[in-house]
């Protein structure tokens, strides 16, 4: 049987051992010694000078000196005058009374728990509030966690989360959890580019975002809803399909987007790109393909407008290839009192602007300096603030007579004036050899009419003058009076009318005391709108 027991030490009684009292108290002095193990220092190579009974040191040191001579590695303890060592077990624990440290024997060294804790390496699993599995080694239950800049050691004053894959292939991601079902998932999914995938189950996910490593291009992927850009702090209505950015001002506040350049030719721009077919297999645009529009659609005694109000259009007018890309610009807008838009102006691809004919006036929404093309009078119209105006394409013509128009003495009798050689506008009728008016305005005449003698009668007077609705006009007139000459003599004849629409102008003569001829010949009548 040993003297001692395998682990402490403390002496063992021996059978029929005398003075067992002695080796009794031995052995309590030896676990008082050692059970609780709380030494004073270890650091110290020869013993202090003035010890107190039971206290206790490591002794660390090599080569220790004085009453510490040979216990080089053991607990030493002062016991009646003298010291007294045990040699260490692996596992051992001492506290460290100076260091405030608790140390862990490890069959050759001492080492601090303390500095074990601050250094905690290789750990296979950790779990703080919870238990860490095969799968999550290291897992954390709390309400909040919080990495901060090292300010003790001291450090740069940056905080870093570095998440290291194998390969670009694999997934270096956070996880978003909604009961522990992924609701998310943000980092390098399967490549280099950074990536936002969302799901409604945990199961389907649909990348909304991507971020190209090679070139920085950012991704949207799939709009279902817009992406949003409001200043408003409630719900918006619901965007129009195929909606894929939305900029919302505050209430009374118009939205706005800007576009900054800097430098000559670097100013933003809006660029429209259009192809047939699909993503997949772009094609050739057809003719009357739109390139892009700019709408305009609001709301409502109800809700919002459906399709477009006011519009711009940028279409194509040719089927195109690469050698001809022929374009068109067009607006539209909607009628008051209506809601279908129309198209009202153009620019053409031969370089000619259109204004869409109009078969009537318009006759609301009416200001001074606005424009229509009338399809009916074939004509440009501007409003002066009153009433609209011809600008373009005014009634004009020339007429003359075929015949020589006998006129009877002392009646005043029209030129038959019953051929045109112009008539812009149509407004001469040669079956009833008059002008009419087709609108209101100013108009100027000319008319020459010759004397021609019938036989020998010789009239006293030659006149001639226009009438107006079958009347004298009352402006312009002209006579000629004694010897007639035969094919010679002729009037002049001058005149501007105000004319209202429907308005008839024609020419008659009368000769005095005898009758005669209006010859053909160098006869004329003519007119033309002024204003």
């Amino acid at each position: 049987m040993a003297d001692t027991t395998p682990r402490l030490g403390p002496p063992l009684l021996a059978a029929a051992q005398a003075q067992k009292h002695v080796t009794h108290n031995e052995a309590l002095a030896a676990l008082d010694a050692l059970v609780q193990l709380a030494c004073l220092d270890k650091d110290l190579s020869a013993p202090p000078a003035d010890p107190a009974e039971g206290d206790r040191y490591l002794v660390t040191a090599a080569g220790p000196t004085g009453a510490w001579a040979g216990l080089s590695g053991q607990v030493v303890r002062f016991e009646d005058g003298v010291w007294i060592g045990a040699g260490p077990r692996p596992g051992w624990l001492a506290y460290l009374v100076d260091e405030a440290d608790l140390y862990v024997f490890d069959g050759t060294t001492w080492n601090s728990l303390k500095t074990s804790l601050a250094t905690i390496q290789s750990l296979a699993r950790l779990g703080i509030g919870t238990s860490p599995d095969a799968t999550n080694r290291f897992a954390v239950k709390s309400d909040a966690a919080l990495f901060s800049w090292d300010d003790l050691t001291p450090g740069s004053g940056d905080l870093r989360l570095t998440l290291d894959k194998q390969a670009a292939a694999r997934d270096a991601a956070l996880a978003f959890q909604t009961g522990f079902s992924t609701r998310a998932l943000f980092g390098t999914l399967g490549s280099d580019d950074v990536s936002l995938k969302v799901s409604p189950d945990g199961a389907g996910f649909i990348t909304a975002l991507t971020a190209s490593a090679a070139t920085g291009q950012l991704s949207l992927a799939r709009i279902v809803a817009p992406l949003e850009v409001s200043a408003q702090a409630g719900a918006l209505p619901e965007a129009p399909l195929q909606t894929a950015l939305r900029v919302s001002g505050a209430d009374g506040q118009p939205a706005g987007l800007v576009l900054d350049g800097f430098g000559a030719g670097a100013a933003g721009a809006i660029r429209f790109r259009t192809a047939g077919g699909t993503a997949a297999a772009p094609a050739a645009l057809a003719s009357g393909a739109s390139l892009g529009r700019v709408s305009a659609l609001g709301h409502g005694a109800t809700g919002y407008a459906a399709t477009a109000r006011a519009e711009l259009s940028f279409l194509a007018t040719e089927p195109w290839t690469d050698a001809a890309q022929g374009t068109r610009v067009a607006i539209r807008t909607t009628p008051a009192g209506s809601t279908g838009s129309a198209e009202v102006f153009s620019a053409e691809a031969n370089g000619a602007v259109r204004l869409a004919p109009l078969a009537a006036a318009p006759t609301t929404g009416l200001a001074l300096g606005q424009l229509y093309a009338d399809s009916t009078a074939t004509a440009l119209k501007w409003h002066t603030g009153a009433a609209w105006a011809r600008i373009s394409n005014f009634a004009k013509f020339a007429a003359a007579t075929n015949f020589d128009n006998y006129i009877p003495a002392a009646a005043w009798t029209k030129v038959q004036f019953n051929s045109a050689d112009s008539n812009d506008q149509g407004a001469f009728s040669a079956g009833s050899n008059r002008f009419v008016a087709p609108e209101a305005g100013l108009y100027g005449f000319d008319a020459a009419v010759v004397f021609k003698a019938n036989g020998s009668n010789a009239p006293s007077a030659f006149e001639a003058q226009f009438y107006r609705n079958g009347s004298p006009a009352g402006r312009g007139r002209a006579c000629a009076t004694g010897a007639l000459v035969n094919g010679v003599t002729a009037l002049g004849l001058t005149s501007a009318l105000t004319l209202a629409a429907g308005d008839a102008v024609e020419v008659f003569v009368r000769f005095t005391g005898a009758d005669g001829y209006v010859a053909a010949g160098d006869s004329l009548f003519a007119g033309r709108q002024m204003a």
